[in-house]
């Protein structure tokens, strides 16, 4: 798919964000892409489609950002791009418990996500202001 605008990610993810309502138990959103391809952007979006009314900022250093909404879910945003596989995931995982959980740069954890239900996201800058969005689901 081909995103060429805000308003454009933001319908995306009002789109995922209805899908995940609809998920039972805990699930992983997955972002992969290159610096200022959109992950943050789209998440951010995302986390306020979830119902989350607070200000929205990047985990990128303080590696964790919580959120709850407005109905008592649990959003969990992981921004993984200063680990690598060496970092004690295990150690976050347990905070994730049924729960929704995203996490920017999960490719440098080296852990397979496969065993819970995701949703895997790659953003590509095609341009300043066009992305080439791939979405694989498993669950």
């Amino acid at each position: 798919m081909i995103i060429k605008s805000i308003n454009e990610t933001r319908e995306l993810a009002i789109k995922i964000a209805d899908e995940l309502k609809s998920v039972k138990g805990e699930v992983y959103l997955l972002l992969t892409g290159d610096l200022g391809a959109g992950k943050t952007t789209l998440t951010k979006q995302l986390i306020k489609s979830l119902g989350v009314e607070e200000n929205v900022t990047s985990p990128t250093f303080n590696i964790l950002n919580q959120y709850e909404t407005t109905n008592n879910l649990v959003i969990n945003h992981m921004d993984a791009y200063r680990l690598d596989e060496q970092s004690n995931i295990e150690m976050f995982l347990e905070e994730f418990d049924n729960n929704i959980n995203i996490i920017e740069w999960w490719t440098n954890l080296n852990y397979d996500f496969n065993e819970f239900k995701n949703i895997k996201i790659e953003i590509l800058a095609i341009d300043e202001t066009t992305r080439e969005i791939k979405i694989e689901r498993n669950y």
